[in-house]
């Protein structure tokens, strides 16, 4: 998907991921190797080391059997531990109060501690640098995430992209709970692609009038966009009749599919029967 939005020419400066993905140490040191930054979320378990392992593999030690491949930390002054135990050793004592940006209710703000840290598995031949941030929630919970970008990015930066992924999941939020996002009926793969086509559009749809009107309504919602097009929007009339024809013809598929239904478990209880 990166790749192929580059290729369009789309413009971003970073890619974002929840845990399921900064977890995945192919897609971020492939997204490293394309050129592009990342910042992911990962779990509290992620294990990190403090600087460089320098992993080598092993030389003969002059005895039988295969040469050895996995290679080994040869730095002894190099630590590994937990995102969740390197946050619980420096986090009190190094976090910034930050702000993260301004919300309708005022400065949004977080302690922020940056951190940074080496990914390096038995399995690597060499380390990767990478940045920790670690942010401190309001229930006091932490979230971590994972980053390549430069040494010297100054944590408000660091902290601004990690709270970005708050306006996908917002936008989510809107396209289930009003645009219908998650009440398809279908099994085809085909129909599927279909449906969520339509709804991608009328998001771009509510936000491009909530950005034309951000001057005089800045509080539009994509609610209240639905509740205008129900009033404005032109409607077929329908009489009554029309209305218990359709529900009846409903009524007959359903009894018909019901039935079918019926004959086949008989006809199954027949053969198991003889």
């Amino acid at each position: 998907m990166v790749r192929q939005a580059r290729a369009e020419g789309l413009s971003f400066h970073w890619v974002g991921g929840d845990e399921v993905y900064g977890n995945n140490r192919p897609l971020t040191d492939a997204l490293e190797d394309d050129g592009e930054i990342f910042l992911m979320d990962i779990s509290s378990t992620h294990q990190l080391w403090d600087r460089d392992p320098a992993g080598k593999v092993p030389g003969p030690t002059g005895g039988l059997g295969r040469p050895r491949t996995r290679h080994v930390a040869a730095n002894g002054q190099a630590v590994k531990k937990s995102a969740a135990q390197w946050t619980q050793a420096h986090f009190a004592q190094e976090s910034r109060d930050l702000l993260l940006r301004q919300s309708t209710r005022g400065p949004l703000r977080a302690r922020i501690w940056v951190k940074a840290v080496w990914q390096w598995e038995a399995t690597d031949a060499a380390a990767r640098p990478r940045l920790l941030v670690v942010r401190q929630e309001q229930d006091g919970t932490f979230k971590y995430s994972l980053s390549n970008a430069a040494p010297d990015s100054a944590w408000e930066q660091l902290a601004y992209r990690q709270t970005q992924r708050f306006w996908i999941e917002r936008a989510f939020q809107d396209a289930k709970s009003e645009l219908g996002m998650a009440d398809y009926e279908v099994r085809g793969w085909k129909g599927w692609h279909h449906h969520m086509a339509l709804v991608c559009l009328a998001l771009l749809f509510a936000l491009k009038e909530r950005l034309a009107q951000a001057e005089n309504i800045p509080l539009l919602s994509v609610r209240d966009l639905v509740e205008l097009l129900e009033i404005y929007l032109p409607r077929r009339s329908r009489a009554p009749a029309a209305v218990l024809a359709a529900m009846t013809r409903r009524h007959q598929a359903r009894q018909k599919a019901i039935d079918l239904a019926r004959k086949k478990r008989q006809k199954r209880r027949n053969i198991v029967t003889k």
